[in-house]
């Protein structure tokens, strides 16, 4: 079974970065800025999990070869649980950004951004 120690997803995650920076032809500070919480790119990461996570439980969890057999279940149920705590944590990420931008003026956003 595949399990990943946290060494691992981390090497794989900044070597991801360094890719779709590369792709976007930016660097991966200027990649992350444009897809921070509140951006479109953002709220799109988020829309994308929703549906992965409507995906699984749909269509694997409700499955009659998944729910008859208890190991397949797990994982499945397990795959659910993950996707589901990410679109939390996204969100609160997301709450997070309003919260903190609230009250603001739209220009101080905007001038905010810029710097």
């Amino acid at each position: 079974m595949l399990e990943s120690s946290d060494i691992e997803l981390e090497d794989e995650r900044l070597r991801q970065l360094d890719i779709l920076a590369g792709e976007h032809a930016m660097t991966p500070p200027e990649l992350l800025a444009q897809y921070a919480s509140g951006s479109f790119g953002f709220h799109e990461a988020v829309h994308t999990t929703s549906i992965v996570l409507d995906l699984v439980d749909d269509q694997l969890l409700h499955h009659p070869a998944i729910a008859g057999n208890s190991d397949w279940f797990r994982l499945a149920a397990r795959a659910s649980e993950a996707l589901f705590n990410l679109y939390q944590a996204m969100g609160a990420a997301q709450l997070a950004t309003h919260a903190h931008d609230e009250g603001t003026r739209p220009e101080d956003l905007n001038a905010s951004n810029d710097g």
